[in-house]
C-alpha cells in the first residue's frame, strides 16, 4: 500500500516514528487500557508491598533474569568529521529562519512566494477528504504539493480565482491514482521572501559574534560536539541492546504495560494529528494493532532490564540524582524549568528515562568499545535494513 499523503504532499512519513515521547503527552500514571492484549499480560507481581496505581512499582527479579551487561564488545561509528558544506548548511538554515515576507500586490505568483490561497477540490463532481481548505498557506516550489497543482498558481495575482482539472499521478495515494479532479482556487495574498544577506551585521543580529569568521568557528565547533556525542550515544544504545539481548524476560506487570501501551498511542495520535491525518486513518495506512502492541512490549522490556540492572548493582536513583538528571534533561529539550518538561511528558517518562541514562553511562563505562569507520559502520546497518525488508517481503508474499 503506497503511503496515504495530506492533500498533495509527496514526503513519505520519516523512517523512524516517534513510540514515545511526543508533545503533550501529560500522563503520570496509566490506566489500564481495553486493548491490552490479555493474553500478554505475564505474570503480575500481586506483592502487597507493591503500590497498584505506579507502573513503576514492582520487582524486576520477578519477570527478568540478567545475562552479561558488563565488560561486552560494542561497535560504535567514529565521529563523522565535519566538512565545509556541513558549516554552509548551517549558515543557510540561520538565513532561512530569518527570512521574513512581504505582502506584493503588483505582480504574479512565482516560485518561492508564500501564497494564501482557498482551494475546493471535487471528483465527479464531489469533495473528496483532504482535497479542500481556507486561507492556507502555500509554499511554491517547497514540493508541499504536486507539481501539476501548483504550475496553475504560477503567475496568478492575489484575488484571482482560478479553475482546472489534474489527474493524480500513480506515486499518489491508491484510493487516488489516475482520478482526475476539478479544483477552483482563490489566490487571496502573495507574499515574497526577503532573505537577509549574510555579513557580520547579520551574524550581530542573530548571535554573540561579531564576524562571520567567529560565527562560523562556532558553527564548527558546535557541529564537532554533536557529532562526539552521536557516537558516544550510539555506543550507549547498543550496549543497553546487547544487554537486553543478554537477558530473559518473562511476563511483566500489567500496569507497567498499560502505560506504555497508552504511551505509545497517544505518541501515535499525535503524529497522525501533525500529519493532518485522524488516527484511525494513519492505523489504516501504516501500522497495525499488532504493531503497536509490539512496540509496547519492546518499551516494557527495555524498561525491566534497565531496572533489574540497577537493583542487581545495587543502585537507585535518588531524589537528588533524579533532580539533578532530570533538569538536565529539560535543559537539553530547550525546556526552561523542569516543572514544564514534567507538565509535558509527565513525571513516569520522566522518570524512566533518567533510570535509562543511569544504566547506559553505566554500560557504556564497562564496555569494550570497538570503533568502526563512521561509513563503513552506517554501511552496514542499510545492509541489514535492507535484508530484513527483503525478508519481511518474502513472509508476506508466502
Amino acid at each position: 500500500m503506497k503511503k496515504r499523503s495530506y492533500i498533495f504532499a509527496l514526503a513519505a512519513l520519516t523512517a523512524s516514528l516517534m513510540l514515545a515521547g511526543c508533545n503533550d503527552k501529560k500522563q503520570d500514571s496509566a490506566e489500564s487500557t481495553e486493548n491490552a492484549d490479555a493474553e500478554n499480560a505475564g505474570e503480575s507481581s500481586e506483592k502487597s508491598e507493591e503500590d497498584p496505581d505506579n507502573p513503576l512499582d514492582f520487582n524486576p527479579s520477578d519477570y527478568v533474569k540478567l545475562g552479561d551487561y558488563k565488560g561486552l564488545e560494542v561497535t560504535y561509528p567514529a565521529v563523522l568529521a565535519v566538512k565545509d558544506e556541513d558549516v554552509k548548511t548551517e549558515i543557510e538554515y540561520a538565513l532561512d529562519d530569518n527570512t521574513e515576507y512581504r505582502e506584493v500586490k503588483d505582480r504574479g505568483a512565482q516560485d518561492g512566494d508564500s501564497i494564501n490561497i482557498d482551494f475546493k477540490g471535487t471528483i465527479d463532481g464531489e469533495e473528496f477528504e483532504g482535497g479542500s481548505a481556507e486561507e492556507y498557506e502555500l509554499e511554491l516550489g517547497a514540493g508541499e504539493f504536486l507539481e501539476a497543482f501548483e504550475e496553475n498558481l504560477i503567475g496568478k495575482k492575489a484575488g484571482e480565482n482560478v479553475v482546472f482539472k489534474m489527474t493524480f499521478p500513480e506515486e499518489y495515494d491508491d484510493e487516488l491514482v489516475g482520478k482526475e479532479a476539478e479544483f477552483t482556487v482563490t489566490v487571496n495574498s502573495i507574499s515574497e521572501a526577503v532573505r537577509p544577506e549574510y555579513n557580520a551585521e547579520f551574524v550581530k543580529s542573530i548571535s554573540d559574534y561579531k564576524t562571520v569568521e567567529e560565527y562560523e568557528a562556532s558553527i564548527r565547533a558546535q557541529l564537532e560536539e554533536d557529532a562526539k556525542y552521536d557516537s558516544e550515544s550510539e555506543a550507549g544504545e547498543n550496549s543497553l541492546a546487547l544487554a537486553i539481548e543478554n537477558a530473559v524476560v518473562e511476563g511483566y506487570p500489567q500496569k507497567l504495560y498499560d502505560y506504555f501501551y497508552e504511551d505509545t498511542v497517544t505518541g501515535y495520535k499525535n503524529y497522525a494529528e501533525l500529519m493532518g491525518m485522524e488516527y484511525e486513518e494513519f492505523l489504516e495506512g501504516f501500522m497495525t494493532e499488532e504493531d503497536i502492541k509490539a512496540a509496547t512490549e519492546e518499551q516494557v522490556n527495555e524498561y525491566l532490564v534497565v531496572q533489574a540492572i540497577l537493583v542487581n548493582e545495587g543502585q537507585e536513583v535518588s531524589d537528588s540524582e533524579y533532580k539533578k538528571l532530570a533538569e538536565q534533561m529539560a535543559k537539553d529539550n530547550e525546556y526552561e524549568t523542569l516543572k514544564e518538561y514534567e507538565e509535558d511528558f509527565g513525571e513516569v517518562y520522566t522518570k524512566t528515562q533518567v533510570a535509562r541514562e543511569k544504566v547506559i553511562d553505566l554500560l557504556y563505562k564497562s564496555a569494550k568499545l570497538k570503533e568502526v569507520p563512521y561509513d563503513e559502520y552506517y554501511g552496514e546497518e542499510e545492509e541489514e535494513s535492507a535484508d530484513e525488508d527483503s525478508e519481511a517481503e518474502s513472509e508476506d508474499e508466502e
